[in-house]
């Protein structure tokens, strides 16, 4: 079948209609796998920060229709599209992944991976869609090709680009600028890059007419924190709200980690949302809207003091990488579950965020802690490994901080220990203990006024939230942003 659509860049504007041949997918009734690993919003972030550290030049690819280059590798026919019966007949046998195909982003997957392997590159192993070799780095999000290189060594990137040429018909984007609806500003004279998503905040609220009504804007994202399910669920108002959250994981994951724990919040409650739901969710993204110019940033320049201090010195910059765990007990007033989060900043920008209640009701603060530290830890262990991959060297030994003091000393100290019966508890305590023996997870204190992962795990009131955002690093790019438009 032909499907019709018009094409906008990413502010909006009108590019071209579009006529595209597609096959039903929905009426297919044979397939093997489908799943197509996609990049993860924590590896885009990093590369970028580390770009901006070493200097790389970020090349940007668009594959055209890019499913075509993969040849189906069984028989399977489809009915012939509209105004070409008489040519061909009722029916072809189907050579190529058309769009539609179930298959067809996994075939496509499978024909670049191979592609790129036999350019030279090897997979990053535990990370889809990252390859690398000595002298260039390469992600991609289906037909999003990135490529990182150092100047010196663009000749080496001339030859790879020339043989990607051959084998797919790209479209050279020249540097990154946008990537997957995420605008990328970078300043080569300051060191920094920048990631925002300001005109996607800006479509959302147009389209569900979301400034409607309001005087004000507010000063912080969560405005009620004691919600329950509703009993009564009106059908539109829970697609309305269905749609809000929705489109509310798309900013919290990629660039937002002020608005995760209000996300995390308000998805608890996605099939039985009431008025006072939806109101928490038009409050959350009408602070969008007053904050749209905010941005992530990484620095290649020594990073800036950002509200806390490494532990046992005064008022030094933060480290280059470093982790923070953070837990609020039994605050969930229906379950008595706690609230937990974690956050990794690398070159002064958050990379890895997380908020979320945990699964199980613990009987301490020390136990809920134990859970978001070991969390943390987990996922503190995996950067590592991507950082080992990568041939990425710190300096320093990168730390997790917790501003529990219990937690901290029953972790790294061989006297002190949490006392349970609990399996689950004792698993978790154990397994860090053994981690921080083996020099895999280095834990330290510090205050819960200086801890950067406090925004994750309850809502903070108007003060403390513009902490918290400074903390993370959020900066408002309002100016840099007219300059832009004014160029």
């Amino acid at each position: 079948m032909w499907v019709y659509t018009n094409k906008f860049d990413e502010d909006g504007y009108f590019l071209k209609a579009k006529a595209r041949l597609v096959v039903r997918g929905d009426l297919q009734t044979q397939w093997g796998d489908t799943y197509a690993a996609t990049l993860a919003a924590k590896t885009f972030r990093a590369l970028i920060a580390m770009s901006t550290k070493f200097g790389l030049l970020m090349f940007q690819y668009d594959a055209m229709n890019a499913f075509l280059n993969a040849r189906v590798p069984r028989k399977l026919y489809c009915n012939t599209p509209e105004g070409f019966t008489t040519q061909f007949g009722a029916l072809l046998l189907l050579r190529r992944a058309l769009y539609g195909l179930k298959e067809a982003p996994l075939l496509w997957y499978q024909d670049l991976a191979n592609t790129l392997q036999d350019l030279g590159l090897k997979q990053i192993p535990n990370t889809p869609c990252l390859f690398a070799n000595n002298s260039l780095i390469v992600f991609f999000y289906v037909d999003d090709i990135v490529v990182l290189v150092h100047p010196s060594k663009l000749d080496i990137h001339k030859e790879f680009q020339d043989k990607l040429f051959k084998k797919y018909e790209l479209r050279s984007m020249g540097q990154l600028n946008w990537f997957l609806g995420i605008r990328v500003v970078r300043d080569i004279s300051q060191q920094s890059t920048w990631l925002i998503q300001d005109a996607f905040i800006d479509k959302v609220a147009h389209k569900y007419n979301l400034m409607e009504g309001a005087t004000t804007l507010p000063d912080f994202p969560m405005a009620e924190t004691n919600l329950e399910p509703n009993t009564v669920v009106d059908k539109a108002l829970k697609k309305r709200y269905q749609q809000l959250v929705g489109s509310l994981a798309y900013i919290s994951v990629f660039t937002r980690p002020d608005i995760s724990l209000t996300h995390s919040i308000l998805s608890r409650y996605l099939n039985n949302p009431g008025e006072q739901h939806l109101r928490a969710a038009i409050h959350a993204w009408r602070f969008l809207v007053k904050t749209r110019n905010f941005a992530l940033k990484a620095s290649a320049l020594t990073p800036d003091n950002t509200g806390y201090s490494i532990p046992g010195t005064a008022f030094n910059p933060e480290p280059i990488f470093f982790g923070a765990a953070d837990a609020s007990f039994a605050d969930d007033l229906s379950t008595r579950r706690s609230s937990d989060g974690y956050l990794f900043k690398l070159f002064g920008m958050p990379i890895d965020w997380k908020a979320t209640k945990q699964r199980s009701v613990t009987k301490s603060t020390t136990e809920a802690e134990l859970y978001a530290l070991s969390r943390a830890a987990s996922e503190f262990i995996w950067w590592n490994n991507l950082f080992d991959q990568l041939n990425f060297k710190t300096d320093i030994t990168p730390v997790i901080y917790c501003d529990n003091k219990q937690t901290v000393g029953i972790v790294t100290k061989a006297t002190e220990r949490l006392q349970t019966k609990l399996k689950h508890v004792d698993i978790h305590q154990l397994w860090l203990r053994q981690a921080v023996e083996r020099g895999e997870v280095n834990v330290q204190w510090i205050s819960t006024a200086q801890m950067p992962a406090d925004g994750l795990t309850k809502a903070l009131p108007k003060q403390k939230h513009v902490n918290f955002t400074r903390q993370l690093g959020l900066e408002d790019i309002t100016k840099r942003l007219l300059s832009l438009h004014n160029n």
